[in-house]
């Protein structure tokens, strides 16, 4: 028991420190909503600055089981992620924009 209330702690410390990083930026552009994993569309990436350090972050929102996960980049790791994104799509084509085919079961 002692065990759990320390991991719970510790998930609950990560979490706030999560949010400082973002509550004290202001947002200076958001991208359209987009549907991700079956849900309502809603804006997936947004481009932030920190007031107190005057830093640029992409925060990425990804759907995570009830909730999601934001994903804070620094605009190089950023425009290395969208470097990689478009290389992708320009090797699988019309492909990558397909929905992902159900896998048979082997049995």
């Amino acid at each position: 028991m002692a065990g759990d209330l320390s991991d719970i702690g510790k998930r609950i410390a990560r979490g706030i420190a999560e949010v400082k990083k973002t509550t004290g930026s202001e947002l200076v552009a958001e991208s359209g909503p987009v549907p991700l994993a079956g849900r309502i569309a809603t804006p997936v990436i947004q481009h932030r600055k920190r007031r107190a350090e005057g830093t640029h972050r992409f925060v990425l929102i990804l759907p995570f089981g009830e909730g999601e996960v934001r994903v804070e980049l620094e605009p190089k790791d950023y425009a290395a992620l969208t470097r990689e994104m478009v290389r992708f799509w320009n090797e699988q084509g019309e492909a990558a924009s397909q929905p992902p085919a159900p896998q048979e079961d082997g049995e």
